[in-house]
């Protein structure tokens, strides 16, 4: 059945109704995955007995879900319209309302067909190789590869869903659960006995997302492949993991000091987040122009932060955060341009702001390796402690529209700038420095977006070890990585009961 919906008909139904036509590579994937997820290929007289409606029918679901993809890949569903998918799919309006009660269905039906192939994908690779190194390469290869070709699958499953609530949220995440198995089994596979902590393999799954994502963006997709055995080196330096971090995290000590808030937006003026928002008083003040034109900004960035964080992006409006801010809708366009603007600034403060924590911590330290610890300590602290940026920085952000994912990818990398100058004393390193930075970067985005996603960011703190051993082995080796992460958290456990 889905074999002949890929045929002459089907190319001349992907043309149809003036539409853009769905990219071959696109349907050819999603082809695989709704085989995959029938289970075996029906027989020549199964084929035979079904009847040309539900040929039709068929055919018609896959084109939808197909240009579902393409739109999603280029423009973010924030953006696609229902529009948008039934021109690329050659449909009317009539059948996709007979597919999917909306859009949101339809993206959701099309992210299961999508994880479904990819893991279809991996599986398959998996039990084709024997043993270490090759399965640990076949599962990331695998992984490329499907990636490779459909880019639009790729930004659909990895970035986009997590902008869709819980129902994306728990998609998300069992998706990458098991993934993840593969990729722990695999580096498990290694020489020496041990394990990796759960978090560290998440964040293993974080990196390689990571190096897709980036290199799919920028079009050196080309060279992806060839970066498969770096790949496989740097997920390996975390194995076996010295028991200190190998376990779980539950009633392990966590790294000390208050958490950092009330400086991003959401924060910036006490009150509770989402509580009623009150303005200056009105009548004859004796406060500056200077002043009001503050407090104005400043409510109008908390409102935008906690509104964002609430509801989403797409649910946002002007009207909406002038009244949470309590001014007028002149007094937000002599702010700002739109709700983009806002949210671009909004994300801009808080990241500015967290930017100077981490430094500062890092700058506290006189090891470059202790820095590293510090610095990753300051910045989950400053995250848990203001909920509503963490969410807009790590969650929102990348899904909004094109400029602000664009800015939020950027700001994420600057954090790793503070590996760098240690670098150079490290001996023996022999991997490809930019690739595993990337990685790293990768690992400890994942890591907040998890928590963010879950409700949980108030939990980031707890990670710190976990992540500081992440940042590390690669660099210094698995043991010291672990002595440097664990020593802070004895340390400072020990002072604070001291005290």
């Amino acid at each position: 059945m889905f074999e002949r919906a890929t045929g002459a008909s089907a190319a001349r139904g992907a043309l149809g109704m003036g539409g853009r036509p769905v990219r071959s590579d696109t349907l050819r994937v999603i082809v695989m995955a709704a085989k995959a997820g029938r289970g075996r290929s029906p027989s020549p007289d199964a084929r035979r007995r079904v009847s040309t409606r539900e040929r039709a029918l068929a055919e018609q679901r896959l084109r939808l879900v197909a240009g579902m993809i393409d739109s999603v890949g280029e423009k973010g569903y924030g953006a696609t319209t229902v529009a948008d998918v039934i021109a690329r799919a050659g449909a009317s309006r009539k059948t996709f309302y007979r597919h999917f009660a909306n859009k949101q269905e339809c993206f959701l039906t099309t992210f299961d067909l999508v994880s479904a192939e990819a893991i279809r994908r991996v599986a398959r690779a998996y039990r084709d190789a024997e043993g270490w190194p090759d399965r640990a390469e076949a599962a990331i290869r695998a992984l490329f590869e499907a990636a490779i070709g459909s880019p639009g699958a790729l930004r659909l499953a990895t970035v986009e869903i997590g902008g869709l609530g819980p129902a994306g949220i728990e998609r998300r995440e069992r998706s990458i659960v098991r993934y993840e198995r593969f990729i722990r089994d695999a580096v498990e596979l290694a020489p020496g006995e041990g394990r990796i902590s759960d978090t560290n393999a998440r964040a293993l799954v974080g990196g390689l997302y990571r190096i897709l994502y980036r290199g799919m963006s920028s079009g050196e997709r080309s060279g992806l492949l060839e970066l498969v055995g770096d790949l496989v080196k740097w997920a390996t330096s975390y194995y076996p993991a010295p028991p200190a971090v190998a376990g779980s995290r539950r009633g392990r000590a966590q790294t000390g000091g208050d958490l950092e808030g009330g400086r991003a937006p959401g924060t910036l003026s006490p009150r509770s987040p989402f509580s009623e928002r009150r303005g200056l008083a009105r009548g004859n003040q004796n406060v500056s122009r200077s002043f009001v034109v503050h407090s104005q900004r400043e409510r109008i960035l908390d409102a935008v932060a906690n509104l964002t964080a609430a509801r989403g992006y797409a649910a946002l409006g002007v009207n909406d955060i002038a009244e949470e801010a309590a001014v007028s809708l002149q007094a937000f366009y002599e702010h700002f341009l739109d709700k983009e603007d806002a949210l671009l600034v909004a994300y801009e403060v808080g990241h500015a702001k967290g930017l100077a924590i981490v430094a500062r911590a890092y700058a506290a330290e006189s090891d470059w390796r202790q820095g590293v610890r510090a610095g990753i300590g300051a910045l989950f602290r400053f995250l848990a402690s203001e909920p509503a940026f963490a969410h807009i920085a790590l969650v929102d952000a990348m899904t909004a529209t094109s400029r602000t994912a664009e800015r939020s990818s950027a700001g994420v990398s600057t954090f790793a700038g503070m590996l760098r100058p240690g670098l150079e004393d490290v001996g023996g390193y022999s991997g490809p420095l930019a690739v595993t930075m990337e990685a790293i970067t990768g690992g400890l985005f994942e890591l907040c977006l998890r928590c963010a996603m879950q409700g949980r960011i108030h939990e980031l703190p707890e990670l710190t070890v976990d992540a500081t051993y992440f940042a590390l082995a690669p660099f210094i080796g698995a043991k010291e990585a672990a002595r440097v992460a664990t020593a802070s958290a004895t340390s400072r456990a020990s002072s604070s009961r001291g005290s």
